[in-house]
C-alpha cells in the first residue's frame, strides 16, 4: 500500500497575470510650461487643485437636447473639442450660460477658471448663483 507517483506534465506557459493592475497616475498642468505627475505636487497645489475641483462640481450639468425645432438657433457645437452635440450627451453650464460637453470644460476648468468661449470668470461668487437651497 504505497503511493504511486502520477506522471509528471509537461510544463505549461502561462500568461503573466499582473499581480496589481497599473493605474496611471493623474497628471497635471500647474503653469502651461510644467507638466507634473500628481504624486509630485506640493501641498498647496493638492489643496489648490481639491477646491478647483469641488467648484466645478457645483456648476449644472445636464443633457444635451436640441429640442423640436431643428431650425432654432441653438448652441450645436462644443467650441472645446469641436465636435457637434448629439442627443444625450452629458453637458455642464457656466454661469454665463454657454454649454459644453462635461469632460471638455471640465478638464478646460482645471486649467483656467475661465469660459473658453467668453472668457469670463467662473469664480466663487458666480456658482452661489446657481445653489438650489
Amino acid at each position: 500500500a504505497g503511493f504511486v507517483r502520477a506522471p509528471s506534465l509537461p510544463c505549461v506557459q502561462r500568461p503573466l497575470i499582473p499581480q496589481q493592475e497599473q493605474v496611471p497616475v493623474p497628471v497635471y498642468h500647474p503653469t502651461p510650461s510644467q507638466t507634473r505627475l500628481a504624486t509630485q505636487l506640493t501641498e498647496e497645489e493638492q489643496i489648490r487643485i481639491a477646491q478647483r475641483i469641488g467648484l466645478i462640481q457645483h456648476l449644472p450639468k445636464g443633457v444635451y437636447d436640441p429640442g423640436r425645432d431643428g431650425s432654432e438657433k441653438k448652441i450645436r457645437e462644443c467650441v472645446i473639442c469641436m465636435m457637434d452635440f448629439v442627443y444625450g450627451d452629458p453637458i455642464r453650464f457656466l454661469p454665463c450660460m454657454h454649454i459644453y460637453h462635461l469632460d471638455c470644460i471640465d478638464d478646460w476648468l482645471m486649467r483656467s477658471f475661465t469660459c473658453p468661449s467668453c472668457m469670463e470668470p467662473v469664480d466663487a461668487a458666480l456658482l452661489s448663483s446657481y445653489e438650489t437651497n
